[in-house]
């Protein structure tokens, strides 16, 4: 088992558990200190969805800047917990909501306590990130429109004829692109 330290925020430098093996990929330190400061006047006070949580550094950094609530889901329950841990590690466990399901097989998405402004999608590389995209636009409805930040390799373009998701930024890191934008109804919206 390894360790990750948030970047920044109230709990800045607390360590939490990154999950054993290569089923989880964690953000490195780097790159969430990049992501962050590129949302430092959107984080506080919103509600952030961890997406593909693993150990929740994402939604972690988000509570620890100033998010008021973060929502996780993870598939595996063995990383789950581990998820809940640090969680409470970090003293979040009032604002924090966790999900033990499979993102890709959901059927009927599950109740949030509140809807997302902010979803973080760091699915695993192997994963079709359009899949992901289009799985988020069938869910809208339980989502509303929140900013989608998709993280992918640099070696995919997952946004090649996805007609219902616009982007409005995209920042590449080593072999990790981070894409910014909006899933909508209509190519025109």
């Amino acid at each position: 088992m390894g360790y990750l330290h948030i970047t920044g925020g109230e709990v800045r430098g607390r360590k939490i558990v990154a999950p054993p093996g290569f089923t989880t990929r964690p953000m490195q330190g780097f790159l969430r200190k990049a992501l962050f400061e590129l949302l430092k006047d959107v984080i506080p006070g919103s509600v952030v969805m961890d997406l593909f949580a693993g150990s929740g550094s994402i939604g972690l950094e988000a509570l620890s800047r100033g998010a008021v609530r973060a929502i996780f889901m993870e598939r595996e329950p063995r990383i789950s917990a581990i998820l809940k841990r640090n969680i409470a590690l970090c003293g979040y466990e009032a604002v924090a909501q966790v999900i033990t399901a499979d993102f890709l097989r959901l059927r009927k998405f599950p109740e949030l306590v509140e809807k997302p402004h902010l979803l973080f999608a760091d699915p695993h590389f192997r994963l079709n990130q359009v899949s992901v995209l289009q799985k988020l636009y069938n869910s809208l409805d339980m989502l509303g429109g929140p900013l989608v930040i998709l993280r992918y390799p640099t070696e995919n373009d997952p946004l090649t004829d996805v007609p219902f998701f616009r982007s409005t930024m995209v920042r590449t890191y080593g072999r990790s692109v981070l894409v910014f934008g909006y899933l909508h109804s209509s190519p025109s919206e």
